[in-house]
């Protein structure tokens, strides 16, 4: 059985890399895993060395597509590793060294400045919550980073803040208080909704809620975690079926409730979600007003 999840751990500010630190002291390895309005992420920590990192939220893009932007591979490589490592369980990078398509020396070099990049963007969360998950896992790379190697490769995270809010190119960046203030003003809107008890937006890749509003009674965040695997699950199936559409709304219908999940059009991997009373709902008029508060949320 594994080690029960630390409690989540709120503000000051270097939240994030204490609890970094917290897992780089374990001797189990596991799970680091954050959540802000604005961002979520999560980091895996093998043998006290950070192996992985998973971003989500504006700006982020994953390994493979920085393989691909640095002209190392193409396309079409990265789709044909996956699918052998999905087949025999092998490691991403790995793989690509032992097809020969990256040397060992420059895929280190690149990963190194990708992960570290990623961990500056979550140290510099001025409000977020961080979650050490002890597990031990097995990891099939030498390919592991001491957390003073990765800072070495990272800019200061006001001076990459600077640099993308210079950019003339992509829609404006909103600081993350603006970001939080609308998210919570569009949770509100939701819960105006007639038969509203509970609402959140939650990210699919993570399971964690980025806001939400609700009863006592009600477990908002337990059931937006749950409600990710419906989301994977469809999604898995739409692929399966070659279907080439985008989700606009799930209904679950339960004797005495509604559950509504809403994907947000403007930023994949995000969804709303919320639990009406069935006996005082509109559904229609739930649906539509979903829409509406859907459109008006800004990240």
């Amino acid at each position: 059985m594994n080690p029960a999840a630390r409690n989540m751990v709120s503000p000051p500010r270097q939240v994030v890399r204490a609890v970094l630190n917290e897992a780089l002291e374990s001797k189990l390895g596991g799970e680091v895993v954050v959540k802000s309005t604005t961002v979520s992420g999560r980091i895996f920590v093998v043998e006290r060395k950070v192996a992985w990192t998973v971003l989500t939220g504006p700006g982020a893009r994953s390994f493979s597509t920085a393989l691909i932007d640095a002209k190392l591979v193409s396309r079409d490589d990265v789709e044909q590793v996956m699918a052998e490592c999905r087949k025999s369980g092998g490691n991403f990078c790995e793989t690509l060294v032992a097809w020969g398509l990256v040397p060992r020396d420059t895929l280190r070099d690149l990963l190194c400045r990708h992960v570290g990049a990623q961990l500056e963007t979550l140290f510099g969360l001025t409000e977020a919550q961080a979650l050490f998950v002890p597990q031990p896992r097995s990891y099939s790379s030498q390919l592991t980073f001491e957390l003073a190697e990765l800072a070495t490769e990272t800019m200061p995270a006001q001076q990459a803040a600077a640099t993308q809010s210079q950019s003339p190119s992509g829609p404006p960046v909103l600081l993350e208080g603006e970001v939080m203030a609308n998210v919570k003003q569009a949770l509100e809107e939701a819960m105006k909704i007639e038969g509203a008890f509970a609402v959140c937006l939650a990210d699919a890749n993570s399971g964690m809620t980025l806001g939400s509003i609700g009863s006592a009674g009600f477990n908002i965040d337990a059931a937006a975690a749950g409600n990710t695997e419906v989301m994977r699950a469809k999604l898995k199936t739409m692929k399966a079926l070659g279907i080439k559409d985008r989700i606009e709304d799930m209904l679950i219908t339960l004797g005495e409730q509604y559950h509504i999940i809403r994907p947000l059009a403007s930023r994949e991997g995000l969804f709303l979600y919320i639990a009406l009373h069935r006996a005082n709902a509109n559904l229609a008029m739930a649906r539509f007003r979903m829409a509406d508060v859907e459109k008006n949320i800004q990240l």
